[in-house]
Formats: structure tokens, sequence, C-alpha cells
């Protein structure tokens, strides 16, 4: 998202200065479904990490903002083009989560449940994909991993 500092922001307040902040470097103005899609992301850290553009839109809804599913998009689009947010696939929707700090995932291709893996637990496949001559750095977002497979609870239940 920014320089180095930025990947040392824990609260949810920091969060979100951080990324209004790199709004304001790249021109954009702080708009209120803007700040509002921050502030959700950021809350979503300490819980799931990631929501959809849905569950977003819901929850703007739910809090009395009067936006369209399509406002929704387009700030996760910029939110993403500036590495302020990124990407994981989960089953055939797309979440988002906020980039402030280097993190890769697993996720169950059943129920849809994702986990934050460790940076250390991936460094060896990281650096094996460099020594291939792929780069997985992305410049300004954080290198991030996701593992596909079927958590415990869906291999119990026999998805």
């Amino acid at each position: 998202m920014c320089a180095e500092e930025c990947w040392l922001i824990t609260s949810e307040p920091d969060r979100v200065n951080a990324a209004v902040a790199r709004m304001r470097q790249a021109g954009l103005r702080t708009t209120t479904a803007r700040r509002a899609v921050l502030d959700l992301l950021a809350q979503a850290v300490v819980s799931r990490g990631h929501l959809t553009p849905a569950q977003l839109h819901h929850a703007l809804l739910a809090r009395g903002l009067t936006v369209e599913l399509s406002t929704v998009h387009r700030v996760l689009r910029q939110l993403v083009d500036l590495g302020i947010a990124h990407t994981v696939p989960v089953g055939r929707t797309v979440t988002f989560g906020l980039a402030d700090d280097p993190h890769h995932h697993a996720v169950c291709r059943q129920c849809g449940d994702m986990r934050q893996l460790p940076a250390d637990a991936v460094a060896a496949s990281l650096t094996a994909a460099r020594a291939l001559g792929i780069d997985p750095d992305t410049p300004g977002q954080p290198t991030g991993v996701v593992v596909y497979g079927d958590c415990a609870t869906c291999r119990q239940v026999g998805h």
C-alpha cells in the first residue's frame, strides 16, 4: 500500500487513515462510499478478513447508506488498483481484504472458510517461484499466496 512503515499498521483507525492518505495521494476524494467500504474492510480484518461485494453492499445498507452495488464494485476496483485492497477468489465469487499487511490464505473450496497463513509458512514457495524466473511480488502490493483445500468440518461432513 505504501512504504515499509505501513506494514506495521495494526489498529482499525490507523488502517483506514493510511488508506485514506493513499487515496488522497492518488487524487481521489474521500467520498462517503469509499470511507464506508474502507471502514468495513478494516473491521473485517479482525474476523474473516475478507468480504464479498454483496456482503459489503448489505452492510452499507444496514448502516443506512443508500449506495448502489455498482458503486461498491467501482470503489473496490479503485482500492485494488491503488494497492489498498486485494482479492482472493473463493468459489465462484471474489472476496476483498485490506492489503496493508503481507499475508497469505488457505481457503476451503467447499464452504469458503478462509484462514490466514503465516508469511514464513510460504516463504520457500515464493523463493522457488523466483528461482524459476517468476516474480510473485507486485509493485505496491504485498505478495499473496492462496492455498485451496477442504477444511476439517467439510471433510467430516463429506461435502
